[in-house]
């Protein structure tokens, strides 16, 4: 059994026919330690069947695929948790399906592991043309990561692009809070939720020579998306326990 799972949230975005989803699973392809699976935590995607079918012949890794229909709405912070919830390792990392990792990543994720530790990391939005840079082959992001490093580091305010801790600590916090819907804001709660908790915080990713993590650029629907921030913000200021989702979280009633 592997040591660490990396569950990332999708809907229809988990495409092998698109850039971003190929730098994804390269970038997975080449760490130098793969005491990892993947986890996809999928939440109705038109094309399910064919992501499954991409699993089993994956080579590289280990890569599985849960299913939890959502209702209208792209709910990041429920689909986590049903990553979280069908993990059999003993940590458990949540993420996107647009990011890209540099390639010593999952080593130095590794290195760090321990019961009481929450790790978050930094992550660098990758411009449109340096990331078409990288999918036209004019940047290696393997051989040449420093070239790649063009963008905006996101800020310790808006959390990180990845978040790790020990299964019984995910379980302490009751993961996520499933009342934030799309994305945003879910990740900062439970950041201070983590803290709350007791849980010791480790940020890795700090600077631009640091940075291992790289969002992927794609396109967005703004206008529902701020509506959907306003509603996540309102529940970022009111936070109270560290513990959330009191009747079960990741599709487990508990």
């Amino acid at each position: 059994m592997p040591l660490l799972t990396i569950a990332a949230s999708n809907r229809d975005r988990f495409d092998i026919k698109s850039d971003s989803t190929k730098w994804f699973i390269k970038s997975l392809q080449h760490q130098t330690c793969k005491d990892f699976e993947l986890m996809i935590a999928d939440g109705g995607s038109c094309n399910i069947e064919q992501v499954e079918q991409f699993a089993k012949g994956l080579s590289g890794f280990k890569m599985r695929v849960t299913r939890h229909q959502l209702g209208e709405k792209f709910e990041r912070a429920r689909l986590n948790n049903v990553g979280i919830r069908n993990a059999t390792t003993p940590y458990i990392m949540t993420t996107d399906v647009d990011m890209f990792f540099a390639s010593d990543f999952v080593e130095k994720m590794v290195s760090f592991l321990n019961p009481v530790l929450f790790i978050e990391s930094r992550t660098m939005y990758w411009k449109p043309p340096i990331a078409q840079k990288v999918y036209s082959g004019k940047l290696d992001p393997f051989n040449d990561l420093d070239s790649c490093k063009v963008g905006r580091i996101k800020k310790r305010t808006t959390a990180g692009g990845c978040q790790c801790a020990h299964i019984d600590q995910w379980s302490k916090v009751r993961g996520f809070d499933e009342r934030y819907i799309g994305w945003g804001s879910e990740d900062y709660d439970l950041l201070t939720r983590m803290q709350k908790s007791g849980a010791k915080v480790l940020w890795l990713g700090e600077s631009n020579a640091r940075v291992m993590v790289f969002h992927q650029p794609h396109a967005k629907n703004v206008v529902e998306e701020l509506k959907e921030q306003v509603i996540n913000q309102r529940l970022l200021r009111n936070i109270g326990s560290y513990s959330v989702n009191p009747n079960g979280w990741g599709g487990i009633s508990d």
